[in-house]
């Protein structure tokens, strides 16, 4: 939230500078993300008179005027449609350099000397209007300096309030802030005004249908505004706050937003059916059209603001073109209402409508400030655009506020917070933010918050209001108790920070993405409907469409980092995450959550050097990454088996993968219709997907020292000649299973398909590592075992032994 300084200032007087005010607040919980100077870079620009205009005689749409600066005339080719002789507008002289970087020159313009610049506001960051110049009071004097004519010097200050700080969402809001940081008095705005017109209840009723939804609505009725033009002041205001100026009418209700924190909405009063409001829900398949011309299908989750005939606006979030002010509005009906947040917050996402209302009424306004801001803006609308404002205004007000009173124990806040405060200590900071405190028997506190406070609801709250306003680099340095026994961490987060270890010294990036995606990947993977990728835990209020579900699969969240990277002219990659899938659990209220690990291997995995060619990488790349980390977890029974039979994956280029017989993953090169639906399709790109909580059991169990072999080896090679369709890994774990413990190791050395070999036939060969742990190896002894070895192998396979 932009707000500014000056503005501040009109609510709290203030000695201290902006970057100082920016450090105080942040200190209490107020972050103030920026600090901008603005109105400072207006040197050289000033007010001048214009005292003739007169055709250019080369160019049509262009005009000459002569204008008195003070003690020196200029004569300056422009072509704003709106100059007239005897108006006051801003004059960059030569010499002066603008908010956008230009220098003003004398130039030549269609050959026509032009000697400085008349100026829109926009030329001086003061709004986005260009329609014109910028035509200044006639009070002003010739020669006078913008920034000091219309006090233009300020600071803008950028806070990022938190979810339940909604009562800083206002300039009073962070002026009643700093009041409390400074001890300073905060000064309210008066709204005084004459109320000239008929009485309200000969103009309009307000019937409530839903109190649940709205507790309290507030209405005024204003005849023979004139919705022209805001002045200067209020312009400028809206516009360092990040909001374009409408007209009169509109601007007072942004500006009253931003000052009380308190939306509010105009209609216009004749557009009206039967000129009264009524608030209820919508009805399911009801059709709406908005202020931006969006046409909406609502549901009975929103709620509507309606006249006699038809619905005119969404309750808290935007009006409705049917009765939007227009340069013809003469009367006008003004709301200011409290609306419900969980409604207002459910109707907005619903919808994908996100305003400056909806934000302020999701997360909760003060209910007693209703009418206060409702009266507030009609003194505005009355001094900015005219009219009569009718006698007395309509309040319905079915929920009223009940004040809630809290218990503050002073010892027990000294002891959470480490201090030695007194209860007058506290009873003082307390009264400072606005809260009515008593003292009761013994050391406790009762504590009635202010209404604008919703956030306070406990005693942990107030504890907190009196470390914020204390000041945290006020409480004394502690050391914390610790316990000196070890906890112990659960087998699968001590493999997550295992395997990130390894991962990580193996050249990867780890990334963290949301748990909340979209239902769209199991679309794109064809995932049937009995799935675990379509057991979705679906989010009641999502955040958007593309992160409605919780995820069941962390390949989608690495899919679109990829892509993202992709776009951004990264293609060699590594990266890996460790997160939690949730898997809906049917009947059950809560889902089944497991721990996955999932990477990615895109790009080259090689650079070209001066002693090596550039490689791209292959499914042998992920492949040895899989068995480097297992190892690196001391698992050594590691198998691979046919496909990944999973729709991500290239059938042809995949496998999943084993351990100790167990199935804990699988590794593959990503399908060409799941690459070509990221937009990726020109990359290499392989997947390891593991289920971590399979995997921690068997890493558990397989833990344990190796200590180095005592007893020598014994080394035998067999080449087998079998079909292509034959995985080696068959033949690995056949040997693996003949020989039991006394295989220390298989690896497969040479692959061989030429000339020699049948059509369909390759010939694969290995070198067996055969170790005893307790005695030396007899030879007979292995060659029993090899010789079985062969006899399965060529049982099982259909192969045959090649001879040398």
């Amino acid at each position: 939230m932009k707000v500014s300084l000056n503005w501040i200032k009109e609510y709290v007087k203030l000695e201290v500078e902006a970057d100082e005010l920016s450090d105080m607040l942040t200190m209490a919980g107020l972050e103030v993300e920026s600090v901008e100077r603005v109105g400072h870079c207006l040197g050289g620009v000033i007010a001048g008179r214009i005292l003739e205009v007169f055709p250019h005689p080369n160019a049509q749409r262009l005009k000459i005027c002569k204008v008195s600066a003070g003690d020196r005339e200029y004569r300056v080719v422009c072509g704003a449609p709106n100059m007239q002789a005897g108006q006051i507008a801003p004059i960059a002289i030569p010499g002066a350099k603008l908010p956008n970087g230009m220098e003003v020159k004398e130039v030549v313009i269609r050959g026509e000397k032009s000697v400085g610049m008349l100026l829109a506001e926009d030329e001086m960051a003061l709004s986005d209007d260009h329609s014109g110049l910028m035509i200044l009071p006639s009070g002003i004097k010739e020669g006078t300096a913008i920034a000091s004519a219309l006090s233009l010097e300020d600071w803008v200050l950028d806070i990022c309030l938190t979810p339940n700080r909604s009562d800083c969402a206002s300039v009073i809001g962070i002026a009643r802030e700093i009041a409390a940081l400074t001890g300073r008095k905060l000064m309210m705005p008066e709204h005084s005004y004459a109320e000239e017109g008929a009485p309200i209840g000969e103009l309009t009723s307000v019937i409530i249908h839903d109190p649940s939804g709205c507790r309290r609505y507030a209405a005024g009725v204003v005849s023979g505004v004139r919705p022209e033009p805001s002045p200067f002041w209020m312009r400028y205001r809206l516009h360092l706050s990040g909001i374009r100026s409408i007209n009169s009418v509109v601007d007072v209700t942004n500006y009253v937003m931003l000052e009380t924190g308190q939306p509010l909405h105009a209609f216009d009063y004749d557009r009206l059916g039967e000129n009264r409001i009524q608030v209820r829900r919508a009805e399911d398949g009801e059709s709406f059209t908005t202020l931006d011309g969006k046409t909406h299908q609502l549901s009975s989750g929103n709620l509507m603001i309606c006249d006699g005939l038809r619905s005119v606006a969404l309750a808290g979030v935007m009006g409705g073109l049917n009765s939007e002010i227009s340069p013809d509005t003469k009367n006008i009906l003004l709301e200011s209402a409290y609306f419900d947040p969980v409604t207002i917050r459910r109707g907005a996402k619903a919808l994908g409508v996100s305003t400056e209302a909806s934000y302020r009424f999701e997360r909760g306004i003060d209910l007693e400030n209703v009418a206060q801001a409702l009266k507030r803006a009609l003194g505005l609308i009355r001094e900015l655009a005219g009219g009569k404002i009718a006698a007395g205004i309509i309040d319905n007000y079915p929920g009223p506020y009940i004040p809630l009173e809290l218990k503050l124990r002073v010892p027990k806040t000294n002891r959470y917070l480490g201090t030695e405060l007194s209860s007058d200590e506290m009873a003082d900071i307390l009264n400072r933010l606005e809260m009515k405190v008593e003292k009761t028997e013994g050391d406790e506190l009762s504590v009635v918050p202010p209404s604008f406070r919703v956030d306070i609801t406990r005693e942990v709250d107030l504890t907190e209001e009196i470390a914020r306003i204390y000041g945290y680099g006020n409480i004394p340095v502690s050391t914390p108790a610790i316990s000196s026994g070890e906890t112990a961490l659960e087998p699968v987060m001590t493999l997550k920070e295992r395997i990130s270890a390894m991962m990580v010294a193996m050249g990867y990036s780890e990334i963290i993405t949301y748990s909340f995606t979209s239902p769209q990947y199991s679309e794109l993977v064809k995932a049937d409907d009995s799935s675990e990728l379509r057991a979705f835990v679906r989010i009641k209020n999502p955040l958007s469409v593309e992160q409605s579900v919780m995820r069941t699969s962390l390949v989608a969240g690495l899919l679109g980092t990829v892509q993202s990277n992709y776009f951004h002219g990264e293609k060699d990659l590594r990266l890996f995450e460790i997160g939690k899938v949730f898997i809906a659990a049917g009947d059950e209220p809560l889902p089944f959550e497991r721990y996955h690990f999932c990477a990615a291997l895109a790009g080259s995995y090689q650079k070209k050097t001066w002693f090596s060619e550039e490689r791209e990488a292959d499914f042998f790349d992920v492949k040895g990454t899989v068995e480097t980390l297992l190892r690196g977890l001391g698992v050594h029974q590691i198998s691979f088996t046919g496909n990944a039979c999973d729709p991500a994956y290239d059938p042809q280029v995949s496998a999943g993968f084993t351990v100790n017989k167990l199935t804990v993953g699988r590794i593959g090169k990503v399908s060409n219709s799941l690459a070509k639906a990221y937009d990726i399709e020109g990359l290499p790109l392989y997947l390891i997907d593991m289920d971590l909580g399979a995997l921690a059991g068997v890493v558990e169990k397989g833990a344990g020292f190796n200590p180095p072999p005592r007893f020598p080896a014994v080394l035998r090679d067999i080449s087998i000649i079998v079909d292509k369709g034959v995985y080696s890994e068959k033949i690995a774990d056949i040997i693996r299973e003949e020989g039991g413990d006394m295989v220390e190791s298989v690896a497969l050395f040479d692959l061989y398909e030429g000339k020699q070999m049948a059509p369909g036939e390759k010939a694969l060969a290995y070198r067996i590592c055969y170790r005893s742990r307790e005695t030396t190896l007899e030879g007979g002894k292995v060659n029993l075992i090899y010789d079985a070895t062969i006899r399965r192998i060529v049982m099982e396979t259909g192969g045959r032994l090649r001879e040398a």
